[in-house]
């Protein structure tokens, strides 16, 4: 965690200010580039070379603590396996410097501890190589981000950016690095282990273990909020949308995308996957991860014999899968324990509810290739907040 999160982040629980308390740090040597970058948005380049690895970020009016562990703020309201240990490993010292104090014990929300697993596993099984990202090349995958986001008619340079659901990092990174903003990255699972240890030394990505419905800042933080294929997997899309919609400040912009009902019908084998989803998937989800492997083992050489003899046939943006890519593929379908679908004409009515407009459908625009219009048939909306 880098000391200018801290001007950021809020309680998760009531949104008030957190104090910092550091225990462990390391000291990166940033760029020239990164220094002009600081000062030019008026805040301090130390504030950006230093690095809280160990630590707690405390609410000292309700004597709660969140700890920093593996330089990661754990912002969820709930227990999990990381706060217990980090508790147990530093016993001593929280006896002796925070007495009383505690880490949060709420509930979590209907099936985040499942989500949780079945992501954590899904993603820290999924090792960045930087050749490709889902089936695309990472290039690839970029461009499509600029489209579904229009960077090049609304661009984010020396804006804050909010990503909900970070995953493994890879675009969250790109957006700070080639759009030259500031960017936090918040993810439920473990995932953002994952992305701390690739991307962590650029020195305007912030990443938190926080739950889209208790996220960790205050209303009118940011001037862009997105999210990328991860409400849907919540309990409810709808409340998911409601904790996230008071993020962006006024006039700032809000987008999120989630699967739609009828991109699934556009082709007999879609039509086929989504059968097999159907039936397979919830029994899938409560299985162990052990057990799941050996579930999907048929289903990820099925993936491995589509992308590699029919998928990568139908245009030079698609790669040929390996195991790894076969196998994040099967455990991204079939794993989730929801996985919710919704139309434009339902999403477009959440935001316009919340006091959103001027309203964009990702489906009404030319996009620049074919990867941009698989994009396209999701229901991708984005609004300004008014």
């Amino acid at each position: 965690m880098k000391p200018r999160l801290l001007d950021l982040l809020a309680c998760p629980i009531d949104r008030t200010r957190l104090e910092l308390v550091e225990w462990e740090a390391s000291y990166i040597n940033i760029s020239a580039e990164e220094i002009g970058r600081a000062k030019h948005l008026d805040l301090d380049p130390d504030l950006f070379s230093k690095e809280i690895v160990t630590g707690v970020l405390i609410n000292r009016a309700r004597k709660t603590f969140y700890p920093i562990y593996n330089g990661i703020p754990r912002m969820l309201v709930f227990p999990t396996g990381v706060v217990r240990k980090f508790a147990k490993t530093h016993a001593e010292q929280l006896a002796r410097e925070l007495p009383g104090f505690t880490t949060p014990c709420g509930m979590a929300m209907p099936g985040e501890e499942t989500v949780l697993r079945t992501f954590s596993s899904e993603w820290l099984n999924y090792n960045w190589d930087e050749q490709a990202y889902w089936n695309v090349r990472p290039d690839t995958l970029y461009k499509g981000m600029n489209f579904i986001l229009d960077l090049g008619r609304k661009p984010v340079k020396d804006k804050l950016v909010l990503e909900v659901g970070i995953g493994i990092g890879g675009i969250a990174d790109y957006m700070a690095r080639r759009e030259e903003c500031e960017l936090v990255g918040i993810d439920l699972s473990y995932a953002v282990d994952s992305a701390y240890k690739h991307f962590s030394r650029n020195a305007f990505l912030h990443i938190i273990q926080a739950s889209a419905f208790a996220p960790p800042f205050r209303e009118d933080t940011f001037d862009l909020v997105y999210s990328q294929g991860v409400l849907h997997h919540t309990f409810s899309t709808k409340t998911a949308f409601e904790q996230i919609r008071k993020l962006p400040k006024t006039g700032g912009r809000l987008y999120i995308w989630v699967y739609n009902p009828y991109s699934e019908q556009r082709a007999l084998i879609r039509r086929v996957i989504m059968l097999m989803e159907t039936v397979i998937r919830p029994l899938c989800w409560r299985l162990p991860e052990s057990l799941q492997t050996v579930a999907l083992f048929p289903i990820v050489l099925l993936y491995l014999i589509h992308q590699n003899l029919y998928v990568t046939h139908r245009g030079s943006i698609y790669i040929k899968y390996g195991w790894r890519e076969a196998a994040h593929g099967a455990r991204d379908r079939f794993t989730p324990r929801y996985a919710h679908r919704h139309t434009e004409e339902e999403v477009c009515g959440w935001f316009r509810e919340a006091g959103y407009a001027e309203l964009q459908c990702a489906s009404q625009r030319n996009p620049p290739d074919d990867y941009a219009r698989f994009i396209a048939l999701a229901t991708a909306v984005d609004g300004v907040r008014h």
